[in-house]
């Protein structure tokens, strides 16, 4: 029993070294700052087809970045590690989790748009939108933290659904379009956070001598 709790430990020890190099919160800081510098494109008025095309190419660097650093940083320190049946259907779960965000985003925005035409006088079409965004953010990000074992994900979860409420209350009571700020800040509270959690993984981790000679050969 005592032999079974102790791979049960090693198991979730070595599941949760995948997201203890920072590079996941790097990442998705990356991809929420995507988002603050199309706005500051838009604010400053830039053509939205472009923007658009600055947003996409920043999300594929992230992803770059990611995939980078997977390989050429965490590996060569930790190794890969293959995980049992049920670890693989914690990762399908979150995988059915964000197709259904992407479906209620999509969602959103689609009666967003139509309600602008022809909204009923009960809706608040103004705060339909943000509050989908809220709620499909801390939704999202909270059991991605459940089924990951990954509890910085509630953090960021928060810093996500912030974003948008900000920008209206810029607007609101500032009555200046910050949206840039709205974005940014939250994006580089999670890249503070990824950033430190980086730099301990690098101290804590150094590359075993076997693999700094290999590549020295």
């Amino acid at each position: 029993m005592s032999q079974l709790i102790n791979l049960r430990e090693l198991e979730l020890k070595a599941w949760k070294s995948v997201f203890q190099d920072g590079l996941w919160d790097i990442y998705l800081g990356l991809l929420l700052l995507a988002m603050a510098v199309q706005a500051l494109l838009s604010d400053v008025g830039f053509p939205e087809s472009s923007g658009m095309a600055v947003l996409i190419g920043l999300e594929v660097l992230a992803m770059l970045v990611l995939w980078a650093g997977k390989k050429f940083i965490t590996v060569p320190r930790i190794g890969r590690v293959k995980f049992g049946p049920k670890r693989k259907t914690r990762l399908s779960w979150v995988m059915v989790i964000l197709f259904i965000s992407v479906l209620v985003g999509a969602g959103a925005f689609l009666v967003a748009s139509a309600l602008r035409s022809n909204r009923p006088e009960w809706l608040n079409a103004a705060l339909f939108l943000p509050a989908a965004w809220v709620v499909n953010a801390m939704v999202v990000f909270s059991l991605g933290a459940y089924f990951l074992d990954f509890s910085r994900l509630y953090l960021v979860g928060v810093m996500y659904a912030l974003a948008v409420p900000l920008d209206i209350l810029f607007r609101k009571f500032a009555d200046v379009d910050l949206s840039f700020v709205a974005f940014g800040a939250p994006a580089a509270v999670i890249l503070i956070v990824g950033l430190v959690v980086f730099t301990r993984f690098l101290r804590d981790y150094p590359i075993p001598a076997e693999a700094a000679s290999d590549g020295n050969d």
